[in-house]
């Protein structure tokens, strides 16, 4: 279902002077500012508001509550606090965002807009460009959190992380479906090798070479992404995260299957879906958020930091080639792999490009925090050590080493999306830690 957006348009009435001027064509600017917003997110239904006087927001917000999912606030005009009534409300009614049209609202935007949202502590972003795509872009935020709100997410691991999920429905509204290795292992069981063969054929023909995996490893990942797959459609999630090391490690499978998902996740992410290791359901989160955001997959990793190249190192088993969305032609270079810390199954080893801005995220739900911090990728790191692929990115080292928040995972997209990032996290009301500044 389409996120419903109400945009209120702060404006005066005709014949009344004051800033941008006296009879000012509304209408004809509006028109300029709303382009890039609706190209930007045919996902979105707005509705126009145009408002000269507070009274006349506060009469509809009770009807406001039932029927939107937010509210984008234009100031195209100072002083009618028509923006402070909404950020007043915002802790628990709409979600909100306040843009200032420049040379019209900016008045209200820095003496009264920003202190507000400042010493309030509100979850209101606020945009100020002559670039009306900015205003474009925090819209989208709505979007994204319209999809978080009907996720479903599919989790396999045999105990149910109860207050980890607890946490992430509260903040997002997604639910969880739980299963077991034996739920999982009853849909693989039903998957025939002639389903599976010609996947498994794509993999080896695809990859620029085949190193450790057997044929039937990858035929194993081959099989496991069906029965995931089936299972998504089953319970209707849009995402998946399994238990994959304990499963493995543990021997849960039975018959000492060390049945790993890589290969997968794998498919699943050149696709533009979303499948997730360990069970870790903040970084399925993390994730969600960047697909539904960037349109690019997110890479989770187990990161090193190196301070003697100000480098970090973003090494997991799990990546994808398709690191610019699925529908770009820009693919990268992989090598079908063994799962790196047992030398068993089957994984990717994936060669990313350099010279990339790259953005880096964790959230923790239940603390309620979010880190975020930026790099730029100068080649891939070799080796035996840690997971197969090994994405370097140099970067403010001995920053991020001294701020780094408790977990390991991080959620790496190519491309800049700081800015988005922060605004999404604020308006959930997260701590923002900024590991590199």
């Amino acid at each position: 279902m389409k996120a419903k957006i109400k945009i209120a348009v702060q404006m005066k009435a005709p014949g009344v002077p004051g800033w941008p001027c006296i009879n000012y064509d509304y209408d004809k600017e509006l028109a300029r500012v709303l382009e890039p917003v609706y190209a930007r997110n045919p996902d979105i239904e707005f509705d126009i508001f145009k408002y000269t006087n507070v009274e006349m927001a506060k009469a509809d917000y009770e009807a406001d509550l039932a029927k939107y999912d937010g509210v984008l606030v234009l100031l195209m005009t100072n002083w009618l606090k028509i923006d402070e009534f909404y950020i007043n409300q915002s802790k628990t009614g709409l979600p909100t965002i306040v843009c200032d049209v420049p040379y019209c609202g900016s008045g209200s935007m820095l003496e009264k807009t920003s202190p507000l949202v400042r010493a309030g502590g509100f979850p209101v972003p606020m945009v100020s460009s002559f670039n009306y795509n900015d205003i474009a872009e925090a819209a989208a935020l709505f979007g994204v959190i319209k999809k978080m709100k009907e996720a479903k997410i599919l989790v396999v691991k045999n105990r149910a992380q109860e207050e980890v999920q607890g946490a992430a429905h509260e903040i997002w509204g997604c639910t969880f479906i739980n299963k077991t290795a034996d739920e999982l292992m009853r849909v693989f069981d039903g998957i025939s090798d002639e389903e599976a063969a010609p996947l498994a054929e794509k993999w080896e023909r695809e990859a620029t070479e085949v190193r450790e995996p057997t044929k039937a490893d990858i035929m194993q990942g081959a099989k496991l992404y069906y029965a995931m797959k089936k299972m998504m459609a089953e319970c209707g999630a849009d995402a998946v995260t399994i238990d994959c090391l304990e499963l493995s490690y543990n021997d849960i499978y039975g018959e000492s299957c060390h049945m790993y998902p890589c290969l997968a996740y794998y498919q699943m992410a050149n696709d533009g879906e979303i499948g997730i290791c360990e069970a870790d359901i903040n970084s399925t989160i993390s994730a969600m958020l960047t697909l539904y955001l960037t349109g690019r997959p997110g890479y989770v990793s187990d990161p090193v930091i190196d301070t003697s190249s100000g480098q970090i190192i973003y090494s997991h088993c799990v990546a994808c080639r398709k690191v610019y969305g699925k529908d770009d032609p820009r693919t990268c270079q992989y090598y079908l792999r063994s799962h790196a810390e047992d030398k068993k199954g089957a994984s990717v080893q994936v060669i990313f490009p350099c010279g990339e801005k790259l953005t880096t995220v964790q959230i923790s739900n239940a603390d309620g925090w979010a880190s975020i911090h930026s790099s730029v990728s100068c080649g891939n790191a070799s080796g035996e050590n840690g997971c197969r692929s090994k994405l370097a990115a140099n970067c403010n080292a001995e920053s991020i080493l001294e701020k780094w928040m408790p977990a390991w995972h991080r959620v790496t997209v190519f491309g800049d999306y700081r800015k988005e990032m922060k605004n999404l996290f604020k308006m959930k009301g997260y701590t923002i830690v900024e590991e590199d500044k």
